[in-house]
């Protein structure tokens, strides 16, 4: 593979992107960028445990509890001790969290439009198709 087509080099480009759009879209609402992909899964799945989170969200257990624990400061979720297992915590999105979801889920389908503007709808599909087998196949 030549240098001119390195496709890790293409993608670490555009994930620094899309990290500043991030950032700088979820400002107003106190969000980061690390901290929105806990608060999506959060939102669609109350309840998950912190090793559930850590594994959909594909990080360490420890950024998995920084995220959760600044998201709990800044008032957008709580964490309630689970019943039948006392070492697990559940995580729940605060009526807080709800409020702002819907102008958060407009942010990042702002971005995901930006992404995608100067492709048809069929190849904005074939690149998500591509883009998700990489990332089920990848190993090193």
């Amino acid at each position: 593979m030549s240098k001119e087509y390195c496709v890790g080099r293409v993608l670490t480009h555009l994930a620094r992107k899309c990290q500043i759009a991030s950032a700088n879209a979820l400002q107003p609402y106190n969000l980061t960028a690390a901290e929105e992909p806990f608060f999506m899964h959060i939102l669609k799945n109350e309840g998950y445990t912190q090793e559930e989170l850590t594994a959909h969200v594909g990080v360490d257990k420890a950024a998995t509890a920084r995220a959760v624990r600044s998201l709990e400061e800044k008032g957008y979720v709580t964490r309630i001790q689970d019943p039948q297992d006392k070492r697990q915590n559940r995580v729940y999105p605060t009526e807080s969290a709800k409020e702002i979801a819907p102008m958060v889920r407009k942010e990042l389908y702002k971005i995901n439009l930006a992404l995608t503007k100067s492709f048809t709808e069929e190849e904005s599909q074939q690149i998500y198709d591509l883009l998700a087998r990489m990332e089920e196949t990848f190993e090193f």
